[in-house]
């Protein structure tokens, strides 16, 4: 739990966003950080799910990705409009010029950097149907690895960036508490 200065502190920040990968430990990390910060936690995918009462596999195979990014735009607004919050973001809201200028407004962006082996190593383990995973194994590891590069740049641009390739959700906390 965060000391009183401490708290202070961290509230003057705004909301405490965290961008990076699927796998990447986004939501673990997340968890974490808010108990030590003593803020609540959210996690954009799972208010998605909430309020579309479908997994974001089955959204976007529903609805389509149009569908599925309407969904996410609600929900990240309205995490943007409340204070004292780590919010895990889904792993395309931030890449999206959309929502950039509005996170950077409302609080600090955390990139959860995490080299590609380890992530394809975490991506191939993962449990749950992930749609950009869809289909064969390697064809989908090979269409992530794709995205993953082309999402890098943006993630790069957060205000703070930590190393995550061989962190655990404790160790990713803490160190982002100290970079706050």
């Amino acid at each position: 739990m965060a000391k009183k200065n401490e708290k202070n502190n961290f509230e003057a920040l705004g909301n405490v966003y965290l961008a990076g990968f699927m796998c990447a430990g986004k939501t673990s990390a997340g968890r974490v950080l808010a108990k030590k910060l003593g803020r609540r936690f959210a996690d954009s995918d799972a208010l998605v799910e909430k309020r579309g009462k479908r997994s974001v596999a089955e959204l976007v195979r529903t609805r389509g990705l149009g569908g599925f990014r309407r969904l996410e735009a609600e929900v990240v607004r309205g995490l943007a409009a409340r204070r004292g919050l780590v919010v895990a973001l889904g792993g395309g809201v931030y890449p999206s010029r959309r929502w950039r200028g509005l996170l950077e407004r409302t609080g600090v962006t955390v990139f959860l950097a995490c080299g590609w082996p380890e992530l394809e190593r975490r991506l191939s383990k993962a449990a749950g149907p992930r749609p950009l995973l869809a289909g064969p194994a390697k064809a989908a590891l090979a269409r992530a690895k794709k995205i993953y590069a082309r999402r890098l740049p943006f993630y790069r641009r957060a205000g703070l960036s930590v190393d995550v390739t061989r962190a655990t959700p404790a160790g990713t906390a803490e160190l982002i508490r100290k970079k706050l």
